[in-house]
């Protein structure tokens, strides 16, 4: 049977989990032993802002930056409880304190990105050099894979990455403003390419997308 909740995460996404018993997806290194096998499959569906351009991503980013991930673990976060009675803003609208606190856990996957440049974002916020933390959703836990299709993780290695990023605040990890088009690998010829086919392609080079988030950062 296929079970649908919703669950507001992290104040970015509005995310339905289908609960898919008996599916299974080859090739998924499940959490902890990095072994490949079949798992139980969860899929989030989730509701992200949506941008017309680069342009629009940048200037709603926090803080942009260029680095490399240096390491990732999977979490469980619990979702939001969002006052009030409507639906549309609050998923647990009518749900009783027993019942919500029975809501599963969020999936997320944390990865640690080492910042080489930092290409927007306020003075005296995080700087070259600095590691920070940006979360996506899903993972792998206990032999179920927790899946959003528009999500492709964050790749431990020499990949750079250029990221354009919500701030939560101090206590939280960042993430994308959406999982397609704020994600962005750099080629060796300093080009900013979307890594989903979604994604905007006219990033330019890295240093254009600098000055062009300088521009927009100076016009506010």
């Amino acid at each position: 049977m296929t079970a649908i909740r919703n669950i507001l995460v992290g104040g970015s996404a509005l995310v339905a989990a289908v609960a898919l018993a008996g599916c299974s997806l080859e090739g998924t290194s499940k959490a902890g032993n990095g072994s490949e096998g079949e798992s139980n499959v969860v899929a989030y569906e989730a509701d992200y802002p949506a941008y017309d351009s680069i342009d629009e991503v940048i200037e709603e980013s926090d803080v942009i930056i260029r680095g490399t991930v240096v390491g990732a673990q999977v979490r469980e976060l619990l979702p939001e409880a969002s006052e009030g009675d409507d639906p549309a803003a609050n998923p647990q609208a009518g749900v009783s304190p027993e019942e919500a606190a029975e809501v599963d856990p969020v999936i997320v996957t944390v990865s640690t990105v080492k910042v080489a440049e930092v290409l927007s974002g306020p003075a005296g916020g995080v700087e070259a050099g600095d590691t920070v933390e940006v979360s996506q959703l899903g993972g792998t836990v206990d032999g179920v894979t927790y899946k959003e299709e528009q999500t492709t993780h964050l790749v431990k290695g020499t990949t750079e990455y250029v990221l354009m990023l919500a701030d939560h605040g101090p206590q939280a990890p960042y993430d994308l403003l959406n999982p397609t088009q704020a994600l962005y690998t750099v080629t060796p010829g300093e080009k900013v390419e979307a890594v989903a086919d979604d994604g905007f392609g006219n990033a330019g080079s890295v240093g254009q997308l600098a000055a062009k988030a300088r521009t927009i950062g100076s016009a506010r």
